[in-house]
């Protein structure tokens, strides 16, 4: 009797000490903390968060020389930065780019004033409330362990098992918690920049002409791609179509000979 009494202790002491930190920070959240009571979980600054934007930029330029035009763009990037990923084919050079966001529109800058621009775009996401949602959690969290590890050291046996399951949950999620803000803080950090040179032999400062100019240029290489293509789909088949001719002769010739059997019977005897 006397442990069951201890057990329904604990549970409640456990219950009501997750409530009463669940309430004592939502309080302090909204109300700015209070001085009185020592027991409040602070939120580290009690002051309006700061605003957390991750920034992705999409551009593209037209250029003269892409192997120029990609030493130039190596030679902008800091020790810190770094590639996502770099796709080069003939004519296009395709480049996902970790910029420090504290530079990226002198960075972006630097690029328009050497090439020709064909298209830009700048997002901002505020994750700002996220942010201070996950940061929240971590300290309810942190206070709950707390409590639990107080607990731990007056329980029974079995009371310790329960404990130390509710500990390893706590500290799994609080892992879980802390790899999302260290996330947070890198996209925050480093803003993403998708950026294409697109090889051309056209370039002027009339986005117009170098529509047209590039418009031409495409239109002349999908032809000689399409000629090529065909070519190679022709010699890829010129073997079948050996085999399919030899045996359509054959057919021929056995079929004209039995037509003229039958109509000069004698000429077979």
């Amino acid at each position: 009797m006397y442990k069951k009494w201890i057990r329904f202790m604990l549970a409640m002491a456990m219950v009501l000490s997750s409530f009463s930190c669940s309430e004592t920070m939502t309080t302090n959240y909204f109300n700015g903390g209070n001085e009185d009571n020592e027991d409040v979980v602070p939120y580290g600054d009690e002051t309006i968060p700061e605003r957390k934007i991750v920034y992705e930029v999409d551009i593209s330029f037209d250029v003269n020389e892409l192997e120029e035009a990609a030493a130039f763009l190596k030679a902008q990037m800091e020790d810190d930065e770094w590639f996502d990923r770099e796709v080069i084919t003939g004519t296009l050079y395709t480049y996902v780019i970790r910029i420090k966001t504290e530079r990226l529109d002198a960075f972006i800058e630097t690029l328009k004033g050497e090439f020709v621009l064909r298209s830009y775009s700048k997002v901002g996401t505020d994750i700002s409330l996220d942010y201070q949602d996950a940061t929240n959690r971590i300290l309810s969290l942190e206070a709950q362990l707390a409590r639990l590890l107080e607990l731990y050291d007056l329980a029974t046996l079995e009371e310790m098992i329960l404990i130390n399951e509710q500990i390893s949950d706590i500290e799994v999620e609080l892992q879980e918690l802390e790899g999302t803000l260290n996330q947070f803080d890198s996209l925050i950090e480093y803003s993403e920049v998708t950026l294409l040179f697109y090889g051309s032999a056209v370039t002027s400062d009339s986005p117009f002409f170098n529509r047209l100019g590039n418009a031409f240029v495409d239109g002349f290489n999908a032809l000689v791609g399409f000629v090529e293509g065909l070519m190679i789909v022709i010699a890829a088949m010129s073997p079948f179509l050996f085999v399919l001719g030899v045996i359509g002769i054959a057919i021929w010739f056995f079929a004209s000979r039995k037509k003229r059997k039958a109509k000069h019977p004698s000429a077979t005897k």
